[in-house]
């Protein structure tokens, strides 16, 4: 198909200034492969404020932002209005569509229903609120992505439903993510007190996030155990709930030093009890580095049963697990496995199918 009419609007909303997520990464990366496929005249991103684009996405030839209100009901009124048939198609990185209607081609993203089923969430009204659109967005949605089977099994389990045309997509990852050595990695170790051959886990470490059953052990540990993203409300929770725990706490770490932090560990740990997809354990891999998951169908489905596997509730299998990293051979083999899994996601060609999805919507609509 050639370049020309063709145009997608995404909503942009998670792109914000000192915060990149794991959704903000799967925007990144279908908005970088987008921008560069043949068959668009324009990708519109529907976000607060420019200036806090990914720095690849910044001043890109077929790129255009537009930008939205800041306060929750006019966002989504401008959303709504941007949504016009001469748009082609409209994508969402979450599982709502626009509040007040999508009058366009539709996709809308499934990466988990955590926080529609968890129970430290379900009595807010936020979640029901947005069980209601999700209901809302599988019956309009023209195509329902989602990140792994485990996700796609939950929200039927939740609704009823996987939407008029579910499709199973596993995502890229970011090319930043590689075993190579940044000349830079002497700096960002330093900039944030790290030394080489510490514990990782990423996160915002909100409840299902697990972190108690690392901290239990932490003081047994051979290596530094370094929490990274965690929000401050979130590390006093923690640090009130395991007085005794001995890690290091990073609220914040931009774009471009997560790479080197990762590549500097001895391992990445995610323990998580629940999760829609789990991107750092990829990315650790990616870089090279051994991982140490949670028993969870996602984590083991995503890892693809490339990493080492420790239950929700037992320290010591986590102990054990890295002990087990210490020989050499172990840890060898695992950073292999590691490299070999994840190459089909890398770069660009991760990104194929769901390109090769939006192509196809807009040819049959």
């Amino acid at each position: 198909m050639r370049r020309g009419k063709n145009r997608v609007v995404l909503d942009a909303r998670e792109f914000l200034r000192g915060k990149f997520t794991g959704i903000g990464r799967v925007l990144e990366g279908i908005v970088d492969a987008l921008a560069e496929s043949d068959f668009l005249e324009e990708v519109v991103l529907a976000a607060y404020n420019a200036d806090a684009l990914p720095k690849k996405l910044q001043n890109r030839k077929g790129i255009r932002v537009e930008a939205l209100p800041q306060q929750f009901i006019r966002s989504e009124r401008a959303l709504s209005r941007l949504c016009k048939k001469d748009r082609q198609i409209f994508i969402s990185p979450y599982p709502k569509l626009p509040l007040f209607g999508c009058h366009c081609l539709a996709v809308h993203t499934v990466h988990d229903v955590l926080d529609l089923t968890h129970p430290a969430y379900e009595r807010r009204f936020k979640t029901h609120f947005d069980k209601l659109r999700l209901r809302k967005a599988l019956k309009r949605a023209d195509l329902t992505w989602y990140d792994s089977l485990w996700s796609m099994e939950e929200t039927k389990k939740l609704t009823g439903s996987s939407g008029r045309n579910p499709r199973i997509r596993y995502l890229g990852i970011d090319e930043r993510f590689t075993p190579e050595k940044d000349k830079n990695e002497e700096y960002v170790l330093k900039k944030h007190d790290l030394e080489p051959g510490y514990v990782l886990v990423i996160g915002n470490g909100l409840p299902h996030k697990n972190l108690g059953v690392l901290l239990k052990v932490s003081n047994d540990l051979f290596r530094k155990l370094a929490f990274v993203g965690v929000s401050k409300r979130n590390q006093v929770h923690w640090r009130k709930a395991y007085p005794n725990g001995k890690a290091q706490w990073i609220q914040y770490v931009g774009e471009d030093d997560l790479p080197p932090i990762i590549r500097c560990a001895f391992c990445l740990a995610q323990p998580s009890t629940a999760e829609g997809y789990g991107y750092p354990p990829l990315e650790a891999m990616a870089c090279g580095v051994p991982t140490v998951v949670s028993n969870i169908p996602v984590l083991i489905e995503t890892t693809g049963g490339n990493a080492l596997v420790a239950d929700t509730d037992d320290p010591r299998m986590w102990m054990e697990a890295f002990q087990a990293l210490e020989n050499k051979d172990v840890y060898t083999s695992q950073i292999e496995n590691g490299l070999k899994w994840v190459d089909p996601f890398r770069g660009p060609k991760g990104w194929e199918k769901h390109i090769s999805d939006i192509e196809e919507q807009i040819e049959g609509g």
